[in-house]
């Protein structure tokens, strides 16, 4: 469809102002002339804004979340035990929830606790998604007592972590109709805040065939898929995978994990936790192991997009980086990196490494992370300006589901450390550059036709209003896919 949007401020991200003009669609791309046959909408006045870019989130997991038991809103013990004896037997056999936070509970959710609750087998993860707690039944019915001692997994108190975690996902695999049922509804949720694209790691617990069948066949969101690899030859299968390809879904880079969550006090650190001295984190791949990723990488072509979290795989990854192309031709990035030295920074400024930052967890974690850290530390922790001013690209970032995909109440924390304008060119710009292939900057002649629209001039909101704002209507390749 063609169209004509009359009377539109339009917000342009490089230099943080308006142009009141008409906007062109044809085919589903901006154009300069006229089309012809074209729906003429007039927008009296309203602000038009890029598409926002998340450059780091779980679009299935999202739409899973809404599925399964959200825990997210629990604060209480009493408030736990309510929900969890009022469950009932579920077709797949399980009930599986997410969201709860040992800070705000005030105590872990543990086997002994879940098993003198419900008889019905439970894998309920914490909101961060690195740490889960199971109860007996859930331990017998699927033999998970394979996964015991696995980065700190615990059976005799129902705890599983890390590679356990993803192990037992393993044995809980998703069906391909389920697949597109949460890729829907997960898209849905991202689009109602004008978040037209999304970079996303989706493949956890499911069939890769299964994946790869749904995203290209999709048509809601525009998906760039870093693919969750567990050995270096897989980034050859994934250049394989590249021939699915579509105008909505790209497959241009592979997701590591390094270490944890400080939630879980798996993030990989230097030295030890200070409210656990005996306990550094989790280490998935020392600098050596890494190595091979990154060669078969640059060889291949394809980004490597690295989980780090902790100052100690932060300094594992930056010795195996060290041997790329010079400028970071493929954009190989790190996402979170929530403690790092002046030293570290200045190296992943060398290397041109990008960053995707989640300045919400700053707002959501901070207390429990200064415990994990200490006062001392803390100083180094969260240090999204510091990246900034020494010159690193920053993209934003929510992690959803660990956080709402809502990018407002993610730029609200980020104004503790940037000034507006620079958060919405994270949200706007930097993701669309983020990508391993050439972009077009957005809304100028030839570029995809996705945009939203607000009713209020975004830059003069106050920022206690931000968490509330409501988008009035998303565009996705010339369509409404949303509206208010």
């Amino acid at each position: 469809m063609n169209s004509i949007f009359k009377n539109c401020r339009i917000y342009n991200p490089l230099n943080g102002e308006y142009n009141f003009q008409d906007l062109f669609v044809e085919d589903g791309a901006i154009v300069r002339h006229k089309p012809e046959n074209a729906e003429i909408i007039d927008l009296k006045g309203c602000y038009l804004y890029p598409g926002m870019v998340d450059s780091h989130a779980h679009l299935l997991a999202t739409g899973k979340k809404q599925f399964i038991l959200d825990l997210t809103g629990i604060d209480t013990k009493d408030e736990l035990v309510t929900l969890l004896k009022n469950l009932e037997e579920q077709p797949r056999g399980f009930i599986e929830g997410r969201g709860w936070d040992q800070e705000k509970l005030g105590f872990m959710p543990d086997r002994r606790f879940l098993d003198a609750i419900t008889p019905f087998p439970l894998l309920l993860v914490r909101r961060c998604g690195h740490i889960a707690t199971v109860n007996g039944p859930m331990i017998w019915k699927y033999s998970l007592h394979d996964l015991n001692g696995i980065d700190g997994t615990d059976l005799a108190l129902g705890v599983v972590k890390e590679r356990a975690l993803e192990k037992l996902r393993e044995k809980l695999l998703s069906e391909r109709e389920e697949l597109k049922k949460y890729l829907q509804t997960g898209a849905d949720e991202f689009l109602k805040y004008g978040i037209t694209n999304v970079h996303s790691d989706d493949y956890h617990n499911m069939e890769l065939r299964d994946l790869i069948e749904v995203l290209s066949s999709q048509k809601h969101i525009r998906i760039y898929e870093k693919l969750r690899i567990k050995s270096a030859e897989e980034l050859e299968v994934l250049k394989e995978l590249q021939k699915h390809e579509t105008d909505f879904f790209s497959l241009r880079a592979a997701k590591l994990y390094l270490d944890g969550s400080f939630g879980s006090r798996t993030a990989a650190l230097c030295e030890p936790y200070t409210d656990d001295p005996q306990n550094k984190g989790v280490l998935y791949l020392s600098s050596d192991k890494l190595l091979p990723f990154v060669k078969r990488a640059e060889k291949e072509s394809i980004q490597l997009a690295i989980h780090i979290i902790g100052d100690r795989a932060l300094k594992e990854a930056l010795s195996a980086f060290s041997i790329i192309k010079e400028g970071n031709p493929l954009k190989h990035r790190l996402i979170h990196v929530q403690i790092a030295t002046e030293e570290q920074i200045k190296l992943m400024a060398h290397l041109k490494l990008r960053v995707s930052i989640q300045p919400i967890f700053y707002k959501s974690d901070r207390e429990m992370a200064f415990s994990r850290l200490g006062p001392e530390r803390f100083k180094n922790a969260y240090p999204f300006k510091r990246m900034d001013e020494a010159g690193i690209s920053l993209s934003m970032s929510t992690d959803a589901p660990v956080e709402s995909a809502n990018p407002f109440q993610n730029i609200h924390a980020a104004e503790y450390f940037f000034d507006r304008k620079r958060a919405l060119y994270m949200y706007m710009i930097s993701g669309r550059l983020f990508e391993n292939r050439e972009s077009i900057f957005p809304l100028t002649e030839g570029s995809k036709a996705d945009f939203f629209l607000l009713e209020r001039e975004l830059l003069s909101i106050p920022s206690n209003e931000l968490d509330d704002l409501e988008v009035s209507m998303t565009i996705l390749n010339g369509k409404v896919v949303y509206e208010r």
